[in-house]
């Protein structure tokens, strides 16, 4: 997975986030309360991230060619984690940041940019809004390919995975980590 489907994801998955801040922003326009400009750059940045984010991983996950592979589910586990990284993700930044003024603006893109570096770097991401409104889930998942040779790897699913224990899946790999299962079962 390139840098930029990476940053998409990890981009989209604060989608609650950059809602409330376009909110407060938006209301502290109406208002009058705020430095003006930090709002407008603010509700553009937010608007264009999003756009740019969301087409990116529209692309990779319904328009890329990328090569596909058969693997067999040896076992399949939902994976759920959302609580601290809920807290450290949405909750946070409300209560220790005012998105209304440049300078906590510019800290709080410090602590976004370094904590999403070390998340794409781990291929580490936290539970993702616009994958679940498009029904994705994701399972930790030991799969054996081919050759015979079993990986675990996170896969990205419309599928129950949990309960198909030795059945094959077509996948497209996203990156080391992530592989998307290609079959939808409600098509």
């Amino acid at each position: 997975m390139s840098v930029f489907v990476s940053f998409s994801m990890y981009f989209l998955s604060f989608v609650p986030l950059w809602i409330t801040v376009l909110f407060i922003d938006i209301k502290s326009l109406v208002d009058g309360g705020g430095d003006k400009w930090t709002e407008i750059i603010g509700i553009t940045g937010i608007l264009l991230g999003l756009l740019i984010s969301a087409i990116i991983l529209f692309g990779k996950f319904f328009v890329s060619d990328d090569e596909k592979y058969t693997l067999t589910i040896q076992d399949a586990k939902e994976s759920k984690t959302m609580t601290a990284e809920f807290l450290l993700s949405y909750i946070l930044p409300l209560f220790a940041f005012d998105f209304t003024r440049w300078d906590e603006v510019v800290k709080f893109l410090i602590f976004f940019l370094i904590f999403g570096y070390l998340c794409i770097r781990h291929n580490n991401f936290s539970v993702n809004i616009i994958l679940e409104l498009m029904h994705y889930r994701m399972y930790d998942c030991s799969l054996m390919n081919a050759d015979g040779k079993v990986v675990d790897r996170t896969v990205i699913s419309k599928n129950i995975l949990s309960t198909s224990k030795g059945k094959d899946i077509e996948v497209k790999i996203l990156n080391n980590e992530y592989y998307l299962d290609l079959y939808d079962k409600k098509k």
